[in-house]
């Protein structure tokens, strides 16, 4: 057996088998843009050089493109945050959250800044399993083409 595995491992005490990076049916989405749309990336023990090289530069580059949309997307959020933020400062500073309507809308502005954190640290759980998957399938080739280097 080659020194990257195929075979499923079990793991946890439930036992169940966890998605290899490297099983040959593993099917990636090709970070931003069209979710549905797939690229298939072939297990990398069976890779001739050539190939590897192809599918490590197609792996590198959904690393990028998730590392960017991420960054996009936490830009935005915490935008939204600072802006939401301020308006609570805003409400508080100067004395309209005293009235009926002013305590409604300083709970509402409030309300929305807990959805916005939720929302951001959401966006970062997502982005960091998947920057780790992206990342250990980047390594699977550069171990492939190690093992090719080493076999010349």
């Amino acid at each position: 057996m080659t020194a990257l595995t195929t075979s499923p491992a079990r793991t946890g005490r439930t036992g169940h088998l966890e998605h290899l990076a490297d099983a040959p049916s593993d099917r990636r989405c090709p970070g931003n843009g069209g979710r549905r749309a797939t690229h298939r990336f072939p297990a990398a023990t069976y890779l001739c050089r050539k190939v590897a090289r192809e599918e490590r530069a197609i792996a590198q580059q959904a690393l990028e493109t998730e590392d960017r949309t991420t960054s996009h997307s936490v830009s935005a959020l915490a935008l939204a945050g600072t802006a939401l933020f301020a308006a609570v400062l805003v409400l508080l500073a100067t004395g309209r959250a005293e009235s009926g309507t002013g305590v409604r809308v300083l709970v509402a502005v409030a309300a929305a800044l807990v959805v916005t954190v939720v929302a951001l640290v959401a966006v970062l759980r997502r982005h960091e399993r998947e920057h780790d998957a992206l990342a250990h399938r980047v390594r699977m080739y550069d171990a492939r083409l190690q093992q090719l280097r080493t076999a010349r």
